[in-house]
Parts: structure tokens; sequence; C-alpha cells
């Protein structure tokens, strides 16, 4: 087996009360994987050439890094589960999959029919720019990749 260099890169703002929030999930995960899988905080307003080599443009973002590429993303809070699958991404060097939800997906896609119907019975050609733009947001996570 090939020893990677991985470790968990938590990008964080110091006036975000959501980063606060996910501090001692973050470092609870982070003593759990001890020496194996390093973790960096990087406060987003000290680091601004960090956080834009690995293009974070909201805060907290946490980013799992093998051998100096990304393999995994989350953006936004998250339960200390999802975060220390973060981190044994980073240890396995396999990427985590984190799309949206089904029930997300389904709420998505019913907003597009519903504009849709609404494009039918008024007619309103423009309508079909929002069923488009819902349909994209529902599978956003699966064609971007």
């Amino acid at each position: 087996m090939v020893k990677t260099q991985s470790e968990v890169l938590f990008f964080y703002g110091p006036d975000c009360p959501v980063c606060k929030t996910m501090a001692p999930f973050i470092d609870e995960a982070g003593e759990k994987f001890g020496g194996r899988v390093p973790l960096q905080k990087v406060n987003t307003a000290e680091n601004r050439a960090l956080a834009g080599k690995y293009r974070v443009m909201a805060v907290p973002t946490t980013i799992a890094v093998s051998n100096g590429e990304e393999i995994t993303r989350v953006v936004g809070a998250r339960t200390p589960g999802a975060l220390r699958r973060v981190f044994e991404s980073a240890e396995t060097g396999e990427v985590l999959e984190s799309g949206i939800s089904n029930v997300d997906r389904g709420m998505r896609i019913g907003v597009a029919v519903g504009f849709a119907g609404f494009a039918l019975w008024t007619g309103a050609w423009v309508l079909w720019i929002f069923v488009a733009a819902a349909f994209v947001f529902a599978f956003w996570d699966k064609i971007r990749r």
C-alpha cells in the first residue's frame, strides 16, 4: 500500500457564526484521526492566497487533500459524522460524494414541473428559462463532475 500525503483544510471566517459552531466538531474529528490526517485551519481573512488557490467562495469550507490534489469538498455546516467522512476520504484517498439529498433533488424537480405547468397554462415562454434553471440545479451535483 502506497502512503499518501493527506490533510484536511478547514477554511473559516473570523466573524462567521456557523464556523464558530462547527469548530469543536472539526477539532474532535481532527483529534480522532490523530497524526494520520493533519488538520489545517485557515482563516480566509488572513490567508487569502490559500483560499484563492482552492477557490473558496463561502465559509465554512472543508477540503480533503491527498498528494496535493483536492479530492473532497464540503461547503457549509455539516454534522460531526459528515466531517469524519471528510477525514476518512483524506486518509484513504477516495472521493467522497457530497451531492444533494434525494429529498432536495425531488423538491427541485417538483419546482421545475410546477414552472412547466404554469408556463404551459399562461403561454409565457420566458417561464421556460426558470424550468431549465430548476432542472439544472436539481442535477448540478451530477453534471459538474
